[in-house]
């Protein structure tokens, strides 16, 4: 959805372009496009509204637990170490004791089985908890060796693909904002800019609006298919309007 209307002060032109999906990628394609290619533009985020649905424990890439001879999975989901300790005891059933706790002095987590606990394999819940990779022995309390690492997302960066003029280590990049939920899992995310910081567009003619919310890595946010609408601000500075 495209809205316009006239400004009598700086700006000749405003437009607000609506775009929503599912999951940390929009893409949309404009027809006819939008030409840019009179005057200087530039855009900003206006809101983002999502669901807090980012999980720390991800099917093929953290969720394993082997003990003894066996294995359990964890099912997808953001978990606190005290809901991993409830989801791990239903997994390996009343015959396995064991304990799992979090030291809040610390920041580490204790954990201590009645079996083996094997963290030398992939996809474990090891680098989560702070283990390093190594066998647990059994029947004896074990502190991690880092703390543990329950928020695997420490920012959300929403990225533009038409947007020029950010910078990430020294590197430019295509970021309009950043931000962190300050919502818990299951919770509606709607985030407004105090100020809308406005960036140049990069090209003359927009066809195609991409917008990925990323993490500090660099990689998407997972979130799980979660619908997601984002409205974006684009005026043109002193211009003539299109």
């Amino acid at each position: 959805m495209i809205q316009s209307y006239a400004d009598t002060c700086a700006y000749s032109f405003l437009a607000m372009l609506s775009l929503s999906g599912r999951g940390s990628c929009i893409t949309k394609d404009f027809f006819p496009p939008i030409d840019v290619s009179r005057g200087e533009w530039e855009i900003g985020l206006i809101d983002l509204m999502t669901f807090h649905s980012i999980p720390n424990i991800e099917a093929n890439k953290n969720n394993k637990f082997y003990y003894g001879e066996k294995l359990v999975e964890i099912d997808e989901g953001a978990y606190e170490i005290e809901d991993l300790e409830t989801a791990l005891k239903a997994k390996v059933g009343s015959d396995v004791e064991l304990d799992l706790k979090a030291n809040n002095n610390t920041l580490k987590s204790e954990i201590k089985c009645s079996q083996s606990v094997d963290f030398s394999k992939p996809g474990t819940l090891a680098s989560l908890l702070g283990f390093d990779s190594k066998v647990l022995a059994p029947r004896i309390k074990h502190v991690s060796d880092k703390t543990v690492s329950i928020i695997n997302v420490n920012v959300i960066r929403v990225e533009c693909n038409i947007v020029r003029g950010s910078y990430d280590n020294g590197a430019e990049g295509h970021v309009i904002h950043e931000f962190y939920p300050n919502v818990g899992p299951g919770y509606k995310i709607v985030e407004t800019p105090n100020t809308i910081i406005y960036l140049p567009v990069n090209v003359k003619r927009i066809s195609t609006i991409t917008v990925t919310l990323k993490d500090q890595n660099g990689d998407r946010i997972n979130l799980r298919n979660e619908n997601i609408s984002i409205r974006l601000h684009m005026r043109e500075k002193n211009g003539s309007g299109i």
